[in-house]
């Protein structure tokens, strides 16, 4: 199957809303780390300055858009791209609450 990296850029102030806002988004890749990377393409660091992705792709195709994924591999993908998404999903509420 071909899977198509699912990403969030980011460009976070260095402060420390952005240091706290930086370790929260790090604690995403616990969904599943051979999974889910934080990381920062030197192509985007050159044209935004503290930018970030937090990705889902497996580790060995971290540098690709996409792959071709077995069926197997592809199901769990699947299923920690979904977590991905609702743990992403918690922290902007958490944003949200500590905006107001």
């Amino acid at each position: 199957m071909e899977y198509r990296i699912a990403y969030v850029a980011f460009c976070i102030k260095n402060s420390v809303f952005g240091r706290t806002l930086l370790e929260d988004i790090n604690r995403i890749t616990t969904v599943d780390p051979k999974n889910v990377q934080i990381c920062s393409a030197e192509w985007f660091w050159k044209k935004q300055v503290n930018s970030y992705a937090l990705q889902v792709e497996p580790y060995r195709f971290r540098h690709k858009d996409k792959v071709i994924l077995d069926y197997e591999e592809a199901l769990h993908i699947e299923k920690v791209r979904h977590e991905f998404f609702v743990r992403l999903e918690e922290l902007f509420q958490k944003l949200r609450i500590t905006d107001e």
